[in-house]
């Protein structure tokens, strides 16, 4: 199978998967400052689109490392682009550190949280939709960082492995 790794970072990519966040942020923020009520159910999609990407970007094969792979890339070149249009500045630096993987057992889990995210995405409106697309591709750029990257692989991906070993355990 053809496979795109995602294993390559750069600095427009980085600016790309920070820049994302930032942005719905800011729109948020404009949206909901001054009121009373603040909306919080419109940060669901974004930050489960984050969580999802950031485990995505662990992943080391197949189409969701592919998927992964794509989004890198296409971020790493709009990022360069649009920095060096921005600063004229050069952002071919690598920022990836050493990833730390999904085990067998992580996959399994990874593998049914996709079902999951595949069985709401019908369920849920556009608008949302776009929300949870956007925190997909921030979270496997920034899932690919060095600093934010490192604190999802020392953390969530070995309690994914391990709660994928309970699983595979109690069940198999």
């Amino acid at each position: 199978m053809l496979n795109i790794p995602a294993s390559s970072l750069t600095a427009g990519g980085l600016a790309v998967g920070l820049a994302i966040p930032l942005h719905f942020l800011a729109h948020w923020l404009k949206t909901n400052l001054k009121s009373k009520k603040k909306d919080w159910k419109t940060l669901i999609p974004f930050a489960g689109g984050i969580a999802y990407g950031g485990m995505a970007s662990m992943c080391t094969g197949g189409l969701i490392a592919f998927g992964a792979g794509v989004i890198t890339w296409f971020g790493n070149g709009a990022g360069s682009l649009a920095m060096w249009g921005v600063t004229g500045g050069n952002t071919t630096r690598g920022v990836r550190a050493t990833p730390v993987e999904l085990s067998a057992e992580g996959n399994i889990l990874m593998f049914l949280l996709t079902i999951i995210v595949l069985g709401l995405w019908k369920a849920i409106n556009s608008a949302e939709k776009k929300f949870a697309t956007r925190g997909i591709v921030a979270g496997v750029l920034l899932g690919l960082s060095a600093v934010l990257g490192g604190a999802v692989a020392v953390s969530v991906i070995p309690a994914v492995n391990d709660l994928g070993a309970r699983l595979l355990g109690a069940i198999g």
